[in-house]
């Protein structure tokens, strides 16, 4: 018996962009479309769908919403957003309520899309569906081994907040910079990261993304000043940001993030194949050799001062436990 294929539904309130995604995709999978977010809601209440593209800027339903709707009605679909990286706010939304796979900017490239779009539905057949009561789930009674949240920034602040909101429930561990997170994981079992996207004049989405590939049980939390589209797509494409916060911090919107990042941790280490749902793209090459720059310099800076020496071999611990060099 031949396998069904897997069906998709795209949803466009451009004819022709839905006539170009059907003609790309229909040799390898059943396809349906609508022209807009109410009309693809009316389909995914009578059809089980493997994966749903949707586009961004739709009149009456914006894609983030329509999608935010889908992961709740169909959680087992996985979803797709196509972008043209205008609408950064869309974007974070995408992340924060909708829980995204994949970004896919506008031109696509013909043979990205119809791959992405494979690993999906194989995901999506293969692996459980999330729980969709993550963002109004509180954390659990603290127990005897608290989950540990690595915070990387380089001001107390953060550190102090979190403390005392959410220290009786999450063990809070402090780093001002990249060197001092990589060792921080010498120590310590982490399960959270909480992170600006800048510490210590360091970029720090190359460990971001690089921490998600090696661990995908890891759940990341990211707050910024100044970002653009193109690095929040990266940063969810290859790094699967559980949440992304613009700063000013608000500290209500912080601790509910950090409550449902805790909740989502809990999910991934009771149920470890939810995390295939989570797989990210392959990190290019030029973030690799940057933030293995950034680490050789640390590690030089640290090895002029016998006093660093403990931290140099936690820092390198850290590096094995984390990459396995």
């Amino acid at each position: 018996m031949t396998e069904r294929k897997g069906r998709i539904l795209c949803v466009d309130d451009e004819p022709n962009i839905l006539r170009s995604l059907t003609w790309l995709l229909q040799k390898d999978f059943e396809v349906l479309t609508a022209s807009s977010g109410q009309a693809g809601l009316a389909l995914i209440e009578q059809h089980d769908f493997d994966v749903v593209i949707s586009d961004q800027r739709m009149p009456g339903m914006m894609g983030s919403e329509f999608l935010h709707e889908v992961r709740k009605l169909s959680p087992r679909s996985m979803r797709i957003m196509l972008t043209g990286y205008s609408d950064l706010q869309a974007l974070l939304r995408s992340v924060n309520d909708s829980e995204v796979f994949r970004f896919i900017s506008k031109p696509w490239k013909i043979t990205e899309l119809p791959a992405v779009v494979a690993e999906a539905v194989v995901i999506a057949r293969t692996h459980p569906a999330p729980e969709t009561s993550t963002d109004t789930a509180t954390l659990p009674a603290p127990t005897a081994s608290r989950e540990s949240i690595l915070l990387i920034d380089d001001e107390a602040t953060l550190a102090e907040h979190l403390t005392q909101e959410l220290g009786s429930a999450l063990n809070v561990i402090h780093a001002r910079d990249i060197g001092e997170a990589v060792a921080a994981f010498d120590d310590n079992d982490i399960g959270i990261v909480l992170s600006d996207t800048r510490v210590a004049n360091t970029d720090t989405t190359a460990l971001l993304r690089m921490l998600k590939q090696q661990h995908p049980s890891i759940v990341t939390v990211v707050y910024t000043a100044g970002t653009d589209s193109g690095e929040v797509v990266s940063l969810i494409n290859q790094g699967q940001i559980f949440r992304f916060i613009p700063k000013p911090v608000k500290p209500g919107v912080l601790v509910l993030a950090i409550t449902a990042a805790g909740r989502k941790r809990q999910q991934l280490k009771a149920n470890p194949e939810l995390t295939r749902r989570h797989m990210v793209e392959e990190i290019d090459q030029v973030s690799k050799q940057a933030f293995n720059q950034s680490l050789d310099q640390l590690t030089r800076q640290a090895a002029h001062a016998a006093t660093q020496r403990p931290f140099l071999q936690r820092l390198s611990g850290g590096f094995r436990r984390l990459f396995g060099t």
